[in-house]
């Protein structure tokens, strides 16, 4: 079971690891992607400008700098892109690590900028299909800019698969809402 950037993990790892028997995702996302595309609510990123700043920063930090980091997620509501609309995973992704919510002082919402040059070589469904003949769940709100990776993963897998969609529910809500939780849980 993987919910958000370990539903990317989960079916990554079922891909060559037989011992999974099944595997179930909520929420999910490929953690490259949106390094590598953007999403479709979000400004695409500029890949060059990012890379050559992993770059840097690696050259950086084998000189002995201090490690360079970059949020995750906007820090604070007023950082939110004004074209970022509610449902919008870095919107939601703010309201929720970032207040009582969720919040907590182990996640303290950096990553290395030495990472995206690695983050970017990823992909969770490159080879999705070879989870089958196991089965394949995936579930998604009906109301979140990353369904389209559900969507995607579930038109290259291999049966036996199900897409389950839960009207209304956006990506975060589906963390911690009941009435989203539930009818995945059920599901």
């Amino acid at each position: 079971m993987g919910i958000c950037a370990s539903r990317g993990y989960v079916p990554f790892a079922a891909q060559t690891d037989l011992r999974i028997k099944a595997v179930a995702t909520v929420s999910g996302a490929d953690m490259g992607e949106p390094f590598r595309k953007g999403l479709p609510t979000s400004i695409a990123p500029n890949l060059t400008n990012l890379l050559e700043g992993s770059n840097k920063a690696r050259t950086e930090e084998a000189q002995g700098k201090p490690p360079h980091l970059e949020h995750i997620v906007p820090n604070t509501p007023e950082e939110i892109p004004k074209d970022i609309p509610p449902g919008g995973l870095y919107r939601e992704g703010t309201d929720y690590y970032l207040t009582p919510r969720a919040q907590h002082p182990n996640a303290p919402n950096w990553f290395l900028l030495r990472s995206v040059d690695r983050i970017v070589e990823y992909s969770s469904y490159e080879h999705i299909d070879m989870i089958s003949p196991r089965p394949l769940l995936m579930i998604a709100g009906t109301e979140v800019d990353t369904r389209f990776y559900s969507e995607m993963a579930v038109e290259k897998a291999k049966e036996p698969i199900e897409l389950y969609l839960i009207k209304g529910a956006t990506h975060i809500a589906l963390y911690d809402k009941p009435e989203y939780v539930n009818p995945a849980v059920e599901n």
